[in-house]
């Protein structure tokens, strides 16, 4: 029976930005299995590892800061935790951190609602950067079409951007910028840059963090009940 939970913060480095995200799960389900940490299982003919991430990064990325949630069927102390399985990552697939987190907590992927990406985009002018990048915030919406996979998909990306910033770099911009990544609604920086500079495109991408919406006492309350109650 599961015991306890850990959340983990990992980064994905340049080395294996071309590896899948099932290829991912297995690295740390076998760094996990070394580390002779007590990993949960599912149930039935065919039992896999109970490693939940906030969502799975797309092919040719990298990561600073991805979040995955380990289930273990014994409770171990999260220092001990980390001092186990840090040895048996790596500098391309390393553990960043490590906390206990409630078992009762949905997973992340199901709580996930922004993304922080940053990126690079050879040739762009900053300045014309710049100027893009505001007329586009200060737009009410922004209509695209996004096509993948001879499926289209029409959507506000206005909407689906919540903060967006150039910098210099040398040769071109640099451009960081938050985008909705809810299980209902996601967006992907390669489409920012496809409706902004159509003639460019872009290249290192990163995410480099995550917004979950976490569980807190108080408001959960406060949605049972309609008020906070002492």
């Amino acid at each position: 029976m599961s015991s306890q939970r850990i959340r983990v913060w990992f980064k994905k480095g340049e080395r294996v930005r071309y590896i899948s995200h099932l290829d991912v799960l297995r690295y740390w389900e076998r760094a996990i299995r070394r580390a002779e940490l007590p990993l949960s299982y599912s149930q039935g003919f065919t039992p896999h590892p109970k490693l939940a991430f906030a969502g799975p990064l797309p092919l040719g990325f990298t990561a600073e800061a991805d979040v995955m949630d380990v289930t273990l069927d014994e409770r171990v102390d999260p220092e001990d935790f980390r001092r186990r399985l840090a040895p048996q990552s790596s500098d391309d697939l390393a553990l960043i951190a490590a906390a206990e987190v409630p078992l009762s907590n949905p997973p992340p992927q199901s709580v996930l609602l922004w993304a922080d990406y940053r990126f690079d985009v050879p040739g762009l002018d900053p300045a014309d950067a710049a100027s893009a990048v505001a007329a586009f915030l200060a737009a009410t919406e922004f209509p695209w079409t996004e096509e993948r996979r001879e499926k289209a998909k029409s959507y506000d990306l206005r909407g689906m951007v919540a903060t967006a910033s150039v910098a210099p770099i040398d040769g071109g911009t640099r451009i960081t910028c938050r985008m909705r990544a809810s299980q209902e609604n996601m967006a992907r920086p390669e489409q920012l840059v496809a409706a902004l500079f159509p003639a460019l495109e872009g290249q290192d991408y990163c995410r480099i963090g995550v917004v979950l919406d976490e569980v807190s006492p108080a408001r959960e309350l406060y949605r049972r009940k309609g008020r906070f109650l002492e």
